[in-house]
């Protein structure tokens, strides 16, 4: 498990990616996290939120403390948060090896091997 840090109107706190988070998520939104819209900010606040729960159950974040004065750059603090929770999400949602190859046409494989009408 990998933990990092994210900062909040100057203080720092501890985040996690596991199962826990996921949990952690469902139960703050009651929906499910795949079926979840993560472009919504209610969203992304609640996976930081997670998180940040995860990692320390009595953490000192707060959705309001995310919201601080309702302004573009606390919006910007909220989008950092979440880019590095997402980072998290990567290492907890390994991609197999076959996913992460290309695919080739069947016309540019090499030497014969493809598809033969």
């Amino acid at each position: 498990m990998t933990q990092k840090e994210i900062t909040i109107n100057g203080e720092t706190y501890p985040v996690i990616f596991t199962l826990l988070t996921l949990s952690n998520f469902e139960e703050i939104t009651n929906q499910g996290f795949f079926e979840a819209n993560l472009s919504k900010t209610s969203n992304r606040m609640a996976i930081v939120m997670a998180a940040a729960l995860a990692a320390d159950e009595d953490t000192k974040l707060t959705l309001e403390k995310m919201r601080g004065n309702e302004t573009f750059d606390d919006y910007k603090q909220i989008v950092a948060a979440y880019t590095i929770v997402m980072s998290l999400a990567e290492k907890f949602f390994p991609i197999p090896e076959v996913e992460k190859k290309e695919e080739q046409p069947a016309d540019e494989n090499a030497e014969g091997e493809g598809v033969k009408n």
